[in-house]
């Protein structure tokens, strides 16, 4: 049931993030939904719940944005790193320094698929940094979102590692 809800969640903000958000938002700027639920459930659930979400949200993008296979998921695997790195702080349970870190890992996830996708092309690389800064404000303002959608899966059936 748990690797169920799981799948379901990850498909429907990979989802909403390729084929909803980049045609209704402003400029095409919009949270990366998945990157922040990788981060907040590894630092809630761990680091081995952690990888499998990035692996599952991972290909879910790959698949429906039509990328190679495997970008997203080298991309977020960083983010559920450092989410179980911030378990093991004293903070592990509060909002706030999960913010701090979705900004940074939303720059390093945004320059890991470029490197992937365009790695010589110059112009990518400058539009690429203004997008990664752009999103990663709105990655941080997500968090809390994404933390409470993560601890309400906590209590219908998805618990904490031990």
């Amino acid at each position: 049931m748990r690797q169920l809800i799981i799948v379901i969640f990850l498909l429907g903000a990979a989802a909403l993030e390729v084929l909803v958000l980049p045609r209704s938002t402003p400029y095409g700027l919009f949270p990366d939904l998945v990157l922040g639920v990788v981060l907040v459930a590894s630092a809630v659930e761990g680091l081995r719940a952690g990888l499998l979400w990035a692996a599952v949200g991972g290909l879910a993008l790959d698949l429906l944005a039509a990328h190679p296979w495997g970008v997203h998921v080298l991309a977020l695997l960083p983010a559920a790193v450092v989410g179980a790195a911030a378990r093991r702080s004293m903070y592990r349970s509060a909002v706030l320094p999960l913010m701090g870190f979705v900004g940074i890992v939303t720059l390093l996830y945004r320059f890991l698929l470029t490197l992937l996708r365009w790695p010589g092309e110059a112009d990518v690389w400058v539009d690429a940094t203004i997008t990664a800064i752009l999103v990663g404000l709105l990655n941080v303002m997500t968090v809390p979102l994404v933390y409470a959608v993560v601890a309400l899966f906590g209590r219908v059936g998805v618990g904490r590692a031990r």
